[in-house]
């Protein structure tokens, strides 16, 4: 049996949930719809994503009441032909019961999604399924619910509405590694049971990544997917732990270094995937999609833009990471952490993080690649790089992952710090500035429909 979730972002159902709550008068029924897409995390898992989201105001309902909900017939003929047949995406329906206790389905809910189910799967060429949610009157008790497409039998669903979603929970204990965190448990015994199950995927395993794969590893992250297609060079020994000549003249993958590291914490109970590969090829996607978080640690652009798309496609929690030394027109030194909000409103690309351009030339042909360099488009492939920089990014990365999973350190709007040195500051950047609702890459679907006359406040009418 497939386990089931889905995943809201936080952003996007306080929006939605506020909607519902203001589309209701006094205390009668509302409906909302999700239109969502299916994922196939592997083939146990099955996780739905929304990409737009819709409630209908007063007037698209032909009767509205306490009791029950009819929608009108031309509005609910709109909906599904503008999100379900032109997108091919599954549908969410969410409604809410009278009273604050904890909601069930009622007998008509049974029979009205039985039939509605069929309905869809009669009725579309690519069959959609239907997920039905039942809140309490103020939205903040509920449950969901998958029917199949004959309508006769229906699965549970986990929901998750928080930044973070660990799919592969499980309830194994900490055993013999118990003593060793015992430390740690001011934080919480679900903090350190969340961080015990996290999977991590770790783009670039350099410089920064390296460090930081050592720092959360010994918070108890046992879990990762490793990607980086370099080896071992020389000029790495400065900044990278416990890495040593005799690796060097191995050439050892970076990503088999940096397992070594992870493998010498704990003895058993770890799952460490290494691929020597460039994160475009098409297999590691699945790997990555498979993970909780993903967090890009490379010097590229390229890279980094790969790893915002995947981040946006597949509404996955990305952190990015990355040092920077100027000497003109005098010393400066920055480390950066950037963590854009999840399902989108602002991206690396928002933020500058990404020159497009710049990520362009460094998949160029190599005569390209090297005339950018010489005309200064490009960064000198030796850029200067040092241990303790590179440490105050990891360390304060690894930080931030604490504080989120512990619940002291709220991302939902995401945050983009920069360390300067020498002045010791840190500077913290007014993501509101980051907001795009026209880019190309994290503006949502409903933000994209802003100027169509059937939307207000992301809501539709008639």
């Amino acid at each position: 049996m497939n386990k089931i979730s889905l995943h809201i972002p936080p952003q996007m159902w306080q929006k939605f949930s506020q909607s519902m709550l203001t589309a209701r008068s006094q205390n009668e029924e509302v409906i909302g719809f999700l239109f969502c897409q299916r994922q196939q995390i592997n083939k146990n898992q099955v996780r739905y994503i929304p990409k737009s989201w819709v409630v209908p105001l007063p007037n698209c309902y032909e009767h509205q009441d306490i009791d029950g909900l009819i929608l009108k017939q031309e509005f609910h003929q709109f909906l599904l032909e503008n999100q379900l047949e032109k997108q091919e995406l599954d549908v969410v329906h969410i409604h809410t019961h009278a009273g604050q206790e904890i909601p069930d389905f009622s007998y008509i809910d049974d029979r009205y999604e039985s039939e509605y189910a069929q309905f869809l799967s009669k009725n579309f060429k690519h069959k959609p399924y239907l997920i039905s949610g039942v809140f309490n009157s103020n939205l903040q008790q509920g449950k969901f619910r998958i029917w199949n497409r004959k309508g006769n039998s229906f699965e549970q669903v986990k929901f998750s509405n928080s930044w973070l979603e660990i799919k592969n929970t499980n309830n194994n204990l900490l055993g013999e590694n118990e003593l060793m965190l015992s430390r740690q448990k001011i934080f919480g015994e679900t903090a350190q049971q969340q961080l015990n199950q996290l999977k991590v995927a770790l783009i670039g395993c350099g410089g920064i990544g390296s460090i930081f794969a050592e720092l959360l590893g010994r918070l108890g992250v046992k879990n990762w997917v490793l990607i980086d297609p370099d080896r071992l060079e020389e000029t790495n020994l400065n900044r990278m732990v416990a890495a040593t000549y005799l690796m060097v003249e191995k050439q050892e993958h970076k990503v088999n270094y940096v397992k070594g590291l992870i493998k010498r914490i704990y003895q058993t109970g770890s799952n460490v995937k290494g691929i020597s590969s460039k994160i475009e090829a098409e297999s590691i996607k699945k790997e990555i999609i498979d993970c909780d978080l993903l967090v890009v640690a490379t010097d590229n652009h390229y890279s980094r833009q790969i790893a915002q798309e995947l981040a946006l496609e597949y509404t996955l929690p990305f952190i990015c990471l990355g040092t920077h030394i100027d000497f003109k027109p005098f010393l400066r030194m920055y480390c950066r952490i950037t963590i854009p909000p999840l399902g989108g409103n602002w991206c690396l690309m928002c933020g500058n993080i990404i020159n497009l351009h710049k990520a362009a030339l460094e998949i160029a042909p190599q005569e390209i690649y090297h005339l950018a360099a010489d005309r200064g488009y490009l960064e000198g492939i030796n850029n200067p790089g040092v241990f303790w920089l590179n440490s105050i990014c990891a360390s304060t990365a690894v930080g931030i992952i604490q504080g989120i999973i512990s619940g002291f350190l709220n991302v939902e709007k995401g945050i983009d710090w920069i360390y300067q040195f020498p002045d010791s500051k840190w500077l913290k950047t007014d993501v509101r500035s980051l907001i795009n609702s026209n880019c190309y890459f994290c503006a949502s679907s409903d933000e994209k429909l802003q100027d169509d006359s059937l939307l207000m406040d992301k809501s539709y009418i008639l």
